[in-house]
C-alpha cells in the first residue's frame, strides 16, 4: 500500500489489520466511511449492527476531524475502533485529492490481494462521502449512499422579499409566515449551499447502488433525477439509532456541569458553524446581534463555541465583547466549547426550550427528542422538518427578525408538531437491504449487460 516518506503524512493501519483481514472467510468488506462527528455519530449504529451479525467491517477514518472533542472520544462514546486512517492534510482540494489517492489504494490491496469484495458505506453530503465514492467507483465498486438524496429546498426570491419588505413595513405576520413555510410550491431548488456539501451530495450519487433515503421526500427527488427506482429505499435516519443508544448514557453526563446556569431553566441551545454563515462577515454579525438581543432581553441562551464560531469571533474581533457578555450576564447567557460527548449534546438538546441552528444533524436531532428547532439559513437540507411543523427558518438578514422569530418559536412551542420523522431500528433495516442485494446481484457495480440480465443472450458467432 502506498504510503508518504513523512511519518506525520503517512496513512495509518491498525496493528495486526491485514492479519485479521487475510484470516476473515468472509467475502464481503463492509467499509464505514468517516471523518467528521456528525459522519461518526451517524455511521456507529450501522458500524454496530454489520459488527452484530458477523460481517467483516473496516473503520476508515479519513483523519479530517482528529481532536479530542470532535473525534477521538465519540469514537470511544460508540465503541469504534478505526482500521484505517487516511491522515490527509492541507486544503480541501488537497484533502479531496489524498482521500481519493489513499483510499483507492487500499481498496485495490483488499480486492486484488486479499480477493474481499469493498461495499463502502459513505454518509450524506460530506467531503469523506465525495471523495469516497469516487475512490470505489473508479475502481469498479459502488457505494451504499447513507441519507442520499436530500437537496436543499429555498424558499424563492418572491417569498424572501415579500418577507422583508413586510417586516420593514410593519405588516409582517408571524402565523402567516409559518403556514406559508409549508407550501411547497414557494421552494425551489439548486442552491450552491450549504458549501460545498450541495455539489457533495449530488456528486454522489452517480456512484451508488443502493439510495438509504431518509424519507420519502428526497426518494421523490432521486426518482426525478432519473436515478433506478428499485434501488432507491426509504429507511429513516441512523441518527434515530444513535440517539437511542445516548440516552441510555446520559445518566453519565456532566453537560449541565459546564452550563449550571442552564439547569432547571427554559434555556434556548444555540450553535452555529456553518461556511457560509461564519465566513461572510455581513451573515455573522446579523447572528451575533440576535444572540445579544436574546441574551439583553433576558432570554436564557446556551451558545456552544465551534471551532467555526470561535473563528469568527475572533477574526471580526468579537471576542472582548462575548467575554463581557458572559460577566454581565452571567445568569442567563453561557457560552463553552464544543461538548465531547454526543450524550452531553442529547441531554442538553432534551432539555433546552428551543434549538437554534445551522446544522443539519442537529434540525433531526431537535424533531427525535420533540424540541422546537430556527434554523439560521435562508432554507433546509432537512426541509421535510420544515414541512412537518417542527422547525422554522430565521434567515440571517435581519437580527431583530431572527430574535424575533426565536421567541415566537418559544411562545408557541405548542403549535410544533410532535411526530418523528426518522423511524427506529434505521442501521438494521439498511443493512437488511444491502445484504439482500448482494444475494440477488453479488456485488454493488455492474455494467448494462449485467444490471440488465442480458448476459443470456450474448452471442459473438457469425452465421
Amino acid at each position: 500500500m502506498k504510503v508518504n516518506k513523512c511519518e506525520e503524512n503517512q496513512v495509518f493501519v491498525r496493528d495486526h489489520f491485514w492479519y485479521d483481514i487475510q484470516n476473515n472467510s468472509n467475502k464481503y468488506a463492509h467499509i464505514i466511511m468517516i471523518a467528521t462527528k456528525p459522519d461518526i455519530i451517524k455511521q456507529a449504529p450501522l458500524y454496530l449492527e454489520l459488527k452484530k451479525r458477523w460481517e467483516l467491517v473496516i473503520l476508515v477514518h479519513t483523519g479530517q476531524h482528529y481532536d479530542y472533542n470532535l473525534s477521538k472520544w465519540v469514537l470511544a462514546e460508540f465503541g469504534m475502533d478505526v482500521d484505517l486512517n487516511l491522515n490527509i492534510f492541507g486544503k480541501i482540494h488537497k484533502k479531496f485529492s489524498l482521500v481519493i489517492d489513499r483510499l483507492g489504494d487500499f481498496l485495490l490491496d483488499l480486492s486484488e490481494n486479499y480477493k474481499k469484495i469493498p461495499v463502502p458505506y459513505v454518509h450524506w453530503d460530506t467531503m469523506t462521502a465525495t471523495t469516497a465514492d469516487k475512490a470505489a467507483f473508479l475502481n469498479k465498486f459502488a457505494v451504499v449512499h447513507v441519507e442520499a438524496g436530500i437537496r436543499t429546498f429555498t424558499p424563492n426570491e418572491e417569498f424572501y422579499h415579500k418577507l422583508f419588505k413586510d417586516y420593514s413595513d410593519w405588516k409582517f405576520d408571524w402565523n402567516k409566515y409559518y403556514e406559508k413555510l409549508q407550501k411547497f410550491n414557494i421552494y425551489e431548488t439548486g442552491s450552491i449551499e450549504p458549501y460545498p456539501e450541495q455539489f457533495d451530495t449530488r456528486w454522489i450519487e452517480a456512484s451508488t447502488w443502493l439510495f438509504a433515503a431518509p424519507v420519502e421526500l428526497y426518494r421523490n427527488t432521486l426518482i426525478k433525477e432519473w436515478f433506478p427506482e428499485a434501488h432507491i429505499k426509504v429507511v429513516g435516519n441512523t441518527v434515530a439509532d444513535a440517539i437511542e443508544i445516548s440516552k441510555k448514557k446520559i445518566w453519565n453526563s456532566n453537560a449541565f456541569e459546564k452550563f449550571p446556569n442552564m439547569k432547571w431553566k427554559d434555556f434556548i441551545f444555540i450553535t452555529i458553524h456553518r461556511r457560509e454563515n461564519t465566513e461572510k462577515k455581513e451573515r455573522f454579525l446579523v447572528i451575533y446581534n440576535a444572540i445579544k438581543k436574546l441574551i439583553k432581553d433576558w432570554v436564557y441562551v446556551c451558545f456552544l463555541g465551534l471551532y467555526a464560531s470561535e473563528f469568527a469571533i475572533d477574526n471580526y474581533w468579537l471576542r472582548e465583547d462575548i467575554e463581557h457578555l458572559k460577566k454581565k450576564y452571567s445568569e442567563n447567557f453561557a457560552y463553552w466549547p464544543a461538548l465531547a460527548h454526543h450524550a452531553e449534546v442529547i441531554e442538553m438538546i432534551s432539555q433546552a426550550w428551543a434549538v437554534v441552528t445551522d446544522s443539519w444533524s442537529m434540525q433531526e436531532e431537535a424533531n427525535i427528542v420533540w424540541v422546537p428547532c430556527v434554523t439560521v439559513r435562508f432554507w433546509s437540507d432537512r426541509t421535510e422538518t420544515i414541512l412537518n411543523w417542527t422547525n422554522i427558518i430565521a434567515p440571517p438578514i435581519n437580527s431583530n427578525l431572527i430574535a424575533e422569530i426565536v421567541k415566537w418559536a418559544i411562545w408557541n412551542k405548542k403549535m410544533i408538531s410532535k411526530s418523528h420523522l426518522y423511524w427506529k431500528n434505521v442501521s438494521s433495516k439498511i443493512v437488511d437491504e444491502v445484504l439482500k442485494m448482494l444475494k440477488k446481484d453479488w456485488k454493488l457495480f455492474k455494467y448494462d449487460d449485467e444490471r440488465l440480465n442480458l448476459e443470456q443472450y450474448f452471442n459473438w458467432n457469425i452465421k
